[in-house]
Parts: structure tokens; sequence; C-alpha cells
């Protein structure tokens, strides 16, 4: 029997370190086995980062390029909308001196009709109420009440129904062209201008 308890006792122990032994076989090979999928894990990982911010990158600098592409449009477009609107300008104010210079010899002298000689324009009155009443129509602001007007400006702004409305205003023929002159490159500018935005707003 002792023979047999000597084969019999190791024989646990044996195996407790065969097992032992595949134990820590299974462990090293699981740690170098999740050791490899980690470091393989965080290298797709990286590459995937780094093709991220790759494909990131293009899109800001195409973003970037399109932006930029666009702003130039916009300052060329804006530009040119300047320098044809300042060419308007121009125009007007050569049609306007144009005007000026012919004011004089329209204003002062007719001819009653064809093949006659020219004679003097009839003298021609325009009432302080008309020229009140001219100005109203163009939106001028009449003096507030209670503030102190020259006495030109109560001669503009007579009262409606007294004889202040039927005196001579001074207006002459000469000062409502000026005045329409003045009127109408005020007016055609204004348009200009709307019509140069409208149309920088159509093109964006």
């Amino acid at each position: 029997m002792g023979a047999l308890e000597q084969l019999v006792s190791p024989l646990p122990a044996r195996l407790a370190t065969a097992f032992l032994a595949c134990t820590l076989s299974a462990a090293a090979a699981g740690s170098v086995a999740y050791g490899f999928g980690f470091r393989y894990a965080q290298s797709l990982g990286a590459t995937d980062l780094a093709n991220l911010k790759g494909t990131h990158a293009e899109q800001a600098l195409a973003a970037e390029t399109a932006n930029r592409v666009h702003l130039l449009q916009q300052v060329t477009r804006a530009t040119e909308a300047e320098a044809l609107l300042f060419a308007t300008f121009n125009r007007f104010t050569e049609e306007k001196r144009q005007l000026q210079e012919r004011i004089s010899h329209v204003t002062t002298q007719y001819i009653a009709t064809p093949g006659t000689v020219a004679k003097p324009i009839p003298r021609c009155v325009f009432t302080a109420g008309w020229l009140r009443d001219y100005n109203a129509a163009l939106g001028v602001p009449t003096p507030r009440p209670g503030t102190a007007a020259t006495t030109s400006e109560k001669a503009a702004w007579p009262a409606t129904g007294t004889d202040a409305e039927l005196l001579e205003s001074g207006v002459t023929a000469a000062d409502i062209l000026a005045h329409a002159q003045d009127y109408g490159v005020w007016a055609r500018s204004n348009l200009a201008q709307l019509n140069g935005l409208l149309d920088l707003q159509e093109k964006d």
C-alpha cells in the first residue's frame, strides 16, 4: 500500500501543477492576444481619426475657398455697381449743367409764331399761395407752431384764405426750372441707388 500511496498522492499535485501551467499559459496567451488586439484596435482608431481629421481639413479648406470666392464676387459686384452709380451721377451732373446753361435763354424771350422775331417773355407772377402749395406738394415741412420763423419763411407759408397768399412770391420761371433740375437730379440719383441695391440683391 505504501508504494501505491506514493503513486496516488503526487498525481493530484501533478494535475494541479499541469492545470496551473495551462491556466498560466491561457492567461499569458489571452494577455498577449488582448495586447495585440488592443494595439490593433488602437492603430485602426488612430488611422480612422487621422482620416477623419484629413476629411474635415479638406472640407474646411473647400468651404474657406468657396467663401473667399463668394466674397471676391460680392466685392467685384459692389465695386462695379459703385462705379456704375458714380458714372450715372456724373451723367446727371453734366445733364444738369447743360440745362442750366439754357435757363436764361428759354425763360427770358419767346417767339409768338414761327418766323417772327423773339421778344421778351411777359412777366409771370407766382403768388405766395402758389409757392406754399408747390412746396407742400413736394413734402417740404411747414414751420412748426411756436417756432420763430424768418420773414421769408412766413411769406412762403401764408395762411389759407388770407390776402397774404395772393401776394407776389418773387419766384420766376427760371427759379422753377432750376428747382426742377435740382429735384430731378435728386430723384433720379435716389432711383439709381435703389435699382443698384436691388440688382446686387438679385445677384446674391
